[in-house]
């Protein structure tokens, strides 16, 4: 109540911030503006983005899904046979987690001939946070509200939750090591933060670092820091990047690093500037927002509200948002090698940033 009392209090400040800062925002519907029909055509509310065998695979936040070939202008609604929860990648397939209308999700990966179903699970009173894939094709991991299911060899392992999960908007999972699974949830002006789950007995942990008692203080916040993504570090196989961005009235964003317990700031720039915020208090309310990440060998991508940023050293090396081509009705980018951009407004329905970018490698 405190954290909504002090947002509609600051309401008519940060709507002179929103509107300087959407100059910035290059290709983005401005926040406080309704979107035109054309613009609202392009701007679709897409959930998650996987590129396999040469072709984007979108998923929509109706749970619908659509396969566009990289260079082809049409794209192709594909049969699910239930809603689409989730998508990623786990090796060179798709693979998919469907709430069939039999009561059942089937975690099913893509052929050339339709679907093959990897497992067939009975749920009741519960929910889908996220789906997981291990780059090895190695793992598939579906967190639920109560339950991890993990898909490996063929055989279906089930553990409880030592608390239940309220998951709402989930982001993306990434398992750090042998012994953890990292869960972002982004719940917009809520903030969302970052949960670790132990494979062996399913126990939850919380993981934030709040540096101050003010209020929303990071480098990472449960109650003010949506988690928009999540990656294996390249150079730390134990510990995870995550993405932190948010357009509400004024932008605020991240990168962090988590290790263990032990989380720090990689990563802030103060919008309109070139120079770095490096401090560890991470509780700035004018800087970019990321929304995305990516990792393509030993390099992290993050897209922000004002460009791309591709870290492997100390500073992450900066290039403005690509031209997006309407292709599809979608706006999307293959021009950044290794990389596709989609323009999506999902954002839209927990905040005010309008239509923001997300990413995958290819």
């Amino acid at each position: 109540m405190m954290k909504r009392h002090i947002y509609g209090s600051l309401a008519l400040a940060g709507l002179a911030v929103a509107q300087a800062s959407a100059a910035i925002h290059g290709p983005f519907i401005k926040p406080l503006r309704a979107p035109s029909e054309s613009e609202r055509s392009v701007f679709r509310p897409v959930s998650r983005i996987v590129f396999v065998e040469d072709r984007l695979w979108i998923l929509h936040d109706d749970g619908s899904l659509v396969s566009l070939k990289a260079g082809e202008p049409t794209s192709e609604t594909i049969g699910t046979h239930g809603k689409v929860l989730d998508i990623c990648r786990s090796g060179s397939r798709l693979v998919a987690i469907v709430a069939a209308d039999d009561g059942r999700w089937r975690i099913s990966s893509r052929t050339l001939i339709g679907w093959d179903v990897l497992a067939s699970v009975a749920f009741k009173n519960e929910r889908a946070a996220a789906l997981g894939c291990s780059p090895d094709d190695r793992t598939i991991e579906v967190i639920t509200n109560r339950r991890l299911l993990e898909i490996s060899g063929g055989r279906l392992r089930t553990v409880l939750l030592s608390q239940t999960l309220e998951p709402r908007f989930a982001f993306g999972t990434v398992s750090a090591n042998d012994d953890s699974i990292w869960i972002g949830f982004n719940i917009g002006e809520w903030g969302g933060g970052l949960k670790r789950i132990r494979r062996q007995d399913g126990k939850v942990e919380t993981i934030e670092n709040i540096s101050r008692p003010e209020l929303c203080a990071g480098p990472l916040n449960t109650s003010c820091d949506p988690v928009t993504g999540i990656v294996q570090s390249p150079s730390k196989p134990e510990c995870i990047i995550a993405s932190i961005g948010l357009v509400h009235m004024s932008s605020h964003g991240r990168i962090i690093e988590v290790c263990g317990e032990k989380v720090r700031q990689l990563y802030s720039k103060t919008l309109g500037a070139n120079l770095p915020t490096t401090s560890n208090t991470g509780d700035d309310f004018n800087t970019t927002a990321f929304f995305s990440l990516a990792r393509s060998g030993d390099t992290v991508w993050a897209v922000g509200n004002d460009g791309i940023y591709g870290f492997n050293g100390s500073q992450p090396r900066f290039s403005s948002l690509p031209q997006f081509e309407e292709r599809a009705g979608y706006r999307i980018s293959f021009d950044i090698p290794g990389l596709v951009l989609l323009m999506t407004n999902v954002n839209q329905r927990r905040s005010l940033s309008g239509a923001v970018p997300i990413m995958t490698a290819r």
